[in-house]
């Protein structure tokens, strides 16, 4: 799966359905909400709020958060009337608990000082949509204008919910920019977020002897989950100056210390870092390298991978 699929998938998780009909931001709007006492952290609550068929909102929130729900709710039945207060608007969710899960209606009402602010800032004629996402987003009149400070004031309205989903700050930017990275496009910055990639993370790859990686390349590291640990294994066992290709190559194929040990062991003492991706392009294990080896004791690297081949072409019945 690629980068740019990843975040699609996310974003089509959390909000970003296209609005139909463009609605005034002063409209109360109502859909329907779940909540289930789920989450690892006892302090969260799952909480799910769907907007018809045009939304669906996932996540953990606090138990703080919710105005009116006791931790009672989770073993007792009861009626509850629980609100949720952002810039955005204010959530009113009334329902009932069974069993510890909840369910019920809520009504969100807009605040109108908040969509004012963004329509001096030319965000205007929202639809419902808009509305929702930004209040689940819990999105913020101040996090917009840090963001346009630090140059990205050319976001569209998706823009500042996903700044919000993703928790792009002032403070992101600026350790990015004080790793070399001056000029990133607003959805590398979500990239950043998501795979992790900062400036630690980047004097890091340094220290692992790359040298100073562009920004997709430390992305690449992450995706791959090339790690220090990882590429000490590998540095000794020998290989000190394989370049960053031929390290994703050793992740993506399973190129681990233990099958080259493993080999080295079995008589194959001077194998090269070509031949084990070779070896794992063609799922060759150290099962098929002793039967092999029974077979014939003097069999080198490029006779395993003739060997397989040549059995996958008998399996198949071609000559």
């Amino acid at each position: 799966m690629t980068t740019k699929t990843l975040i699609a998938l996310i974003l089509l998780v959390f909000c970003l359905a296209p609005a139909t009909i463009a609605q005034r931001s002063n409209t109360p709007i109502t859909g329907e909400w779940r909540i289930e006492f789920t989450r690892k952290d006892t302090d969260e609550v799952q909480l799910n709020m769907s907007l018809g068929k045009q939304q669906n909102w996932g996540d953990g929130i606090k138990i703080s958060e919710l105005q009116g729900l006791s931790r009672e709710a989770q073993n007792s039945p009861m009626d509850v009337t629980i609100r949720i207060v952002r810039d955005a608007g204010t959530f009113e969710l009334v329902g009932s608990f069974r069993d510890g899960k909840g369910s019920g209606r809520f009504t969100l009402t807009p605040d109108q000082s908040f969509f004012s602010a963004l329509a001096t800032r030319g965000y205007t004629n929202l639809s419902d949509n808009n509305v929702f996402s930004a209040a689940m987003a819990n999105l913020k009149i101040a996090s917009i204008d840090a963001l346009k400070a630090s140059g990205y004031d050319k976001l569209t309205f998706d823009n500042l919910v996903e700044s919000s989903i993703f928790q792009i700050t002032p403070e992101t930017i600026a350790d990015l920019r004080s790793a070399g990275f001056d000029h990133l496009a607003f959805s590398q910055l979500i990239e950043a977020h998501i795979f992790k990639v900062d400036g630690i993370f980047a004097q890091q790859a340094e220290n692992l002897g790359f040298g100073k990686l562009p920004f997709n390349k430390l992305v690449e590291l992450r995706v791959h989950k090339i790690t220090p640990e990882y590429m000490s294994e590998i540095q000794q066992l020998g290989f000190k100056d394989l370049n960053l290709d031929r390290v994703v190559e050793f992740k993506i194929f399973q190129v681990t210390a233990q099958f080259v040990n493993d080999l080295r062991a079995a008589g194959f003492t001077s194998v090269t870092p070509q031949e084990l991706v070779n070896l794992r392009v063609f799922k060759i294990d150290m099962d098929f390298v002793r039967r092999a080896k029974s077979e014939d004791p003097n069999i080198t690297i490029q006779g395993l991978v003739d060997m397989r081949i040549h059995e996958k072409r008998a399996s198949r019945g071609i000559q």
